[in-house]
């Protein structure tokens, strides 16, 4: 993650949980689906933690998770939930600070991978997930859709009170945060691009998810 990325997700992480969280039945119907891909009292890395939005419903199924985030100020916000995690500052698109096959599961929820430093960090960070995951592991994440980046190119933009996304070339847009006055640029390639970008060690499927996501089932295949 570019260092413009940290000051984005720092310069946000105060009204991260007022103003980006999602509507709790569509939450609830998120994390159903994304609980369904899971293994039975997982050991999950959770990329991007954030504050923890998701974390209870983890919990309460029983999962051993672990969280990581880039920004000091989400990390603290999440250190404070009711029942607390092991919280690690890191970095994601760099190599990751464990062991081989710590993991039965990663989790990248919230489009989370949508700000690579540049595309090819992919193949990086996909050859550290195959590493930190078991054999049988999987990789669930949450994705902008390319349909969704169509429609914003195609209208001009897509703005509210405090938020616009305009798109900036044929897989990218930037986000502005009109209250704090900060940007950052992501990534949305189209639904056959993310085999590619993960690359031989997952077994992938992308399904949509609402009107603007898709949702990334990533399987670790076994090596051969």
């Amino acid at each position: 993650m570019s260092s413009d990325a940290r000051a984005f997700f720092e310069s946000i992480a105060r009204r991260y949980d007022r103003a980006y969280a999602l509507d709790a039945r569509v939450s609830r119907e998120r994390m159903t689906r994304v609980l369904a891909e899971l293994p039975p009292r997982a050991r999950i890395l959770d990329l991007g933690v954030g504050t923890g939005r998701e974390l209870s419903a983890l919990q309460d199924a029983d999962h051993d998770v672990v969280g990581l985030d880039v920004s000091p100020t989400m990390l603290a916000a999440c250190a404070r939930r009711a029942r607390p995690i092991r919280l690690v500052e890191a970095d994601f698109w760099a190599p990751l600070p464990f062991d081989d096959a710590s993991f039965d599961a990663v989790l990248a929820l919230h489009g989370t991978l949508a700000h690579p430093p540049s595309p090819s960090a992919y193949a990086a960070l996909a050859s550290e997930l195959a590493r930190v995951l078991v054999s049988d592991g999987v990789l669930v994440a949450e994705v902008p859709s390319h349909p969704w980046l169509e429609r914003i190119g195609a209208a001009g933009g897509e703005a509210s009170e405090d938020r616009r996304v305009t798109r900036t070339g044929p897989d990218a847009c930037i986000y502005d945060d009109l209250v704090v006055g900060a940007s950052i640029e992501a990534f949305v390639p189209d639904d056959a691009r993310w085999p590619e970008l993960l690359g031989a060690s997952f077994d992938v499927r992308v399904e949509a998810q609402g009107a603007s996501e898709r949702l990334v089932v990533a399987r670790r295949v076994h090596a051969r």
